[in-house]
């Protein structure tokens, strides 16, 4: 009775610490959802070919893996209190700089968007981890399933709103709004501790060459970020100028792929007990890929959308499984950091790649390699070395 009073007694506390962190990582979703809609939008605005818009997003990326690398340290001595804050207000000021940059400032405004994402990468996820340490519940789950939330709400709101004929800017700087407001709700409610412990983790890679065998979890993971961060950029495009669909269908159909995957998340726990990380992600690939398939041959909105879905569904549980399988290969410590470091790479040669296949031959094609990734999550599941169940 004593132990249920106590309980009952921090359930304040918990969700003052925790709520503030989920809302962040949901403003952090629902930019990028709101971005997937409306990034034809702004490329007409800017006139940006698919090539250059990849080499953009390249940009982004590396700027976003030099921040965790070289700059998230610098900030390690403050209190989660202060750096949670820092992130989602840095990429909060980018959002509103997207909305108002002339062209010719592109680079900058890409850069920045890149440090908000590395800051919010590593800190927030630092803190969920310590929330987690703390109440021994699924924080971190429960934080990438709000991710996928926010990406739901995004896309839902941008392709209503561009159906009514709301300025995509406006719409982009709304994004940006939500994370300074959920900046301010983690100045009142994130941890007071500093982050150095868990920052040092996150940004060793020398696990890789202590246990080779890590290189497996790292592709799977790899090739999981790949599929979702390219869906993030490039599903809208392929919706919107491939198949003439309009910014409200575009959206629902990538509300199909968010939406499964915040679903799938909250299940994610217990798919992997039942089967185990190695088959979980065999049967993920394999589903992802029919998924992807049915997209990239289908000729109208609806069964793309289904098809994402499908793909959405089959997908959640390949990241946490590819995780889940690090914890069985090695117990070195830096384990998690080293093969979320080489996943965080899919988001720097991708979109490049992805751009100049779109430009020289169409977005359908550009759609086909993200088929091949759910493939390489297939083949990294069968060559694991984890146990077929737990």
């Amino acid at each position: 009775m004593q132990r249920s009073t106590s309980e009952g007694e921090q359930e304040p506390l918990i969700r003052s610490r925790t709520l503030p962190l989920l809302a962040g990582y949901w403003s952090f979703g629902q930019f990028w959802g709101v971005w997937v809609i409306l990034v034809l939008e702004f490329q007409r605005h800017h006139s940006l070919t698919d090539s250059r818009l990849g080499l953009l997003y390249s940009l982004l990326s590396i700027s976003a893996i030099v921040t965790m690398l070289a700059f998230a340290p610098r900030l390690q001595r403050l209190t989660l209190r202060a750096s949670v804050p820092v992130s989602l207000a840095s990429l909060g000021i980018a959002a509103l700089a997207l909305a108002v940059a002339p062209t010719s400032m592109l680079l900058v405004t890409f850069v920045t968007v890149g440090v908000g994402n590395g800051l919010i990468d590593v800190y927030v996820n630092v803190a969920a981890q310590r929330e987690e340490t703390r109440t021994r519940r699924p924080i971190l789950q429960w934080l990438h399933a709000s991710y996928a939330l926010g990406g739901v709400t995004g896309a839902g709101a941008a392709g209503i709103l561009r159906t009514i004929d709301v300025d995509h800017r406006l719409v982009i700087a709304a994004s940006g709004v939500a994370l300074l407001a959920t900046a301010w709700w983690n100045i009142r409610g994130a941890s007071r501790e500093p982050a150095a412990e868990g920052v040092r983790s996150v940004l060793s890679v020398s696990a890789l060459r202590r246990t080779p065998a890590l290189w497996i979890p790292a592709l799977t993971v790899l090739f999981c970020f790949l599929v979702e961060g390219s869906m993030d950029i490039w599903s809208g495009l392929y919706l919107r100028e491939e198949l003439g669909a309009s910014p409200a269908a575009a959206g629902a159909a990538f509300v199909a792929f968010a939406g499964a995957l915040f679903i799938g998340r909250l299940f994610a726990a217990k798919v992997l007990f039942g089967l185990g990380p190695r088959r979980t992600i065999v049967i993920a690939g394999i589903g992802g890929g029919i998924g992807g398939t049915i997209a990239v041959l289908a000729q109208t909105t609806p069964v793309v959308a289904g098809a994402f879905l499908l793909m959405g569904f089959a997908l959640s549980a390949a990241g946490p499984a590819g995780f889940s399988l690090v914890e069985e290969t090695s117990d070195d410590p830096n384990a998690i950091a080293a093969v979320a470091t080489v996943g965080y790479t899919g988001f720097v040669w991708s979109p490049p790649l992805l751009g100049w296949i779109a430009d020289t031959v169409d977005l359908r094609a550009a759609m086909g390699v993200i088929v091949l990734a759910t493939v390489g999550i297939t083949v990294t599941g069968l060559f694991a070395r984890g146990k077929a169940s737990r």
